[in-house]
């Protein structure tokens, strides 16, 4: 035991209480239970187990201290009632069920302490100014209680805690938003999880909690603005991860960070570490933000889910930017408008077993559209290239003049003179012996970086602009 306070109230009052008592149990019907200047303690030692639940005797009748840490040294001390007998025995000793109702619950001027000596340095945050009502709630409510209560973060901004709670329905459910928090008093967590201290930033947090099945089940929309670290701190907890560049992949043109994370766990666990919850969800996020930074952006900018923006696709043999690649370049460039600090690398790359092949019959195609053009322009045509069409009819024509005027060794007739081969031998050959080497395909694979830098530029003055224009 300690001489610590764990929990206790100035007032306990109950209005127009009426009870009943008679063989089918005993019914407790209050319309007003006001708690008020309450204090409550929450500890979490540094084997990461709640103090709540040495509240009461385990099935050896021993308790354990719930305001201090628990030593090697400290011996478990002994409940004041014996030990509980058996099942079968504790039964036959449970009388009439009691059943309670209580019209609200209005809480007054009340605070809680929480410390977290699961983690190095400890922490510790006072909620202070409890002050709001918990509707109509009992043993045998089907229907949730309305919850409206306002407190106060010391040293920080105001906590509103709003929705709906009952112990007794399948999905109890609480909203939670806390506002203005400085995150400089968090430093204990970002020291441990991320490795680096937090000196400066400010956080708005709007949460949804939901339980069943006592398990923990969260979604949490974070709102930071001008997250700043400090030095890097050496622990063997830290993450490896460059946590400076996933925050700057994080934040927007603003220095602000507006993202969703989920946060999941037991409540059964009894090494469940609530005060790091929120902290590991953030490096899940930043694990994310590092390993995946393309899907990450595709995310936050109308990309879909799953979509992958860490490669462009091109046609076989093209530099060409097709409609998916120029939709996946105008998500990426409206990401970079709005993250000024991040530089994005380009590398082209090609593929020979698609790319050489189609680079070949790309070159045949067009010798065979240059033969065209030839004919065209002897004839006194004018000629547009981009407009000019080699029709089935008349390829077979333009490939043989291409067949027969290429330079290299070909099967003749008797007379020696080149033999007509069937228009797919033609082509076969001239594929064998189009010019395309390694030099070709570095060349393929320059072209194609080059054509996603330029529309990745275009496309991003074009979102900065239009993103200028909209904040003014």
């Amino acid at each position: 035991m300690t001489d610590d306070r764990f929990a206790g109230w100035k007032l306990l009052g109950l209005t127009n209480v009426k009870l009943n008592y008679s063989d089918r149990g005993t019914d407790v019907d209050a319309a007003k239970v006001i708690f008020a200047n309450f204090y409550g303690r929450v500890l979490f030692d540094a084997q990461g187990r709640l103090n709540l639940k040495g509240v009461v005797a385990n099935d050896n009748g021993m308790t354990q201290p719930v305001t201090k840490e628990k030593t090697k040294a400290a011996a478990p001390v002994a409940a004041s009632s014996p030990a509980p007998a058996p099942a079968e025995k504790t039964a036959e000793k449970i009388g009439p069920p009691l059943n309670m109702r209580f019209g609200e619950l209005a809480l007054q001027n009340g605070r809680v302490t929480y410390t977290d000596n699961f983690i190095k340095q400890n922490y510790t945050a006072n909620l202070v100014a409890i002050n709001g009502t918990i509707g109509a709630f009992g043993t045998q409510s089907k229907t949730p209680a309305p919850v409206d209560v306002s407190a106060k973060l010391a040293a920080n901004g105001p906590v509103a805690i709003k929705g709906q709670v009952n112990q007794l329905t399948e999905k109890p459910a609480l909203d939670l938003t806390a506002h203005d928090i400085e995150l400089a008093n968090l430093t204990p967590y970002s020291s441990k999880y991320a490795g680096y201290p937090i000196t400066k930033g400010k956080l708005n947090v709007d949460l949804h909690y939901m339980l069943a099945d006592n398990k923990l089940s969260a979604n949490n929309h974070l709102f930071i603005d001008k997250l700043t670290f400090g030095d890097h701190v050496d622990n063997t907890t830290a993450t490896k991860l460059s946590v400076r560049l996933a925050i700057s992949l994080l934040k927007n043109s603003r220095g602000k960070i507006d993202v969703n994370i989920l946060i999941s766990g037991s409540l059964d666990n009894p090494e469940f570490p609530i005060g790091g919850l929120v902290w590991q969800a953030i490096l899940n996020l930043v694990q994310k933000a590092m390993t995946m930074p393309s899907t990450l952006l595709a995310h936050a900018f109308g990309g879909g889910s799953g979509e992958d923006l860490n490669y462009i696709e091109f046609d076989p043999g093209s530099a060409n930017l097709n409609d998916a690649a120029q939709k996946k370049l105008e998500t990426i460039a409206k990401a970079l408008a709005d993250k000024q600090s991040i530089r994005v690398d380009v590398t082209g790359r090609i593929d020979p077993k698609v790319d050489d092949p189609a680079l070949k019959n790309a070159w045949v195609d067009n010798q065979v559209k240059r033969a065209k053009v030839r004919d065209m322009s002897d004839n006194g045509e004018n000629v547009d290239w981009q407009a000019i069409k080699i029709s089935d009819a008349v390829y077979d024509k333009y490939l043989t003049k291409v067949y027969k005027s290429a330079d290299f060794k070909k099967p003749t007739n008797f007379i020696g003179t080149t033999k007509t081969l069937p228009g797919q031998d033609m082509k076969d050959a001239l594929i064998a012996n189009a010019p395309v080497d390694e030099g070709t395909l570095r060349d393929l694979a320059q072209r194609r970086a080059q054509a996603v830098q330029r529309s990745t530029s275009t496309e991003r003055s074009t979102a900065s602009a239009s993103s200028r224009s909209h904040r003014r």
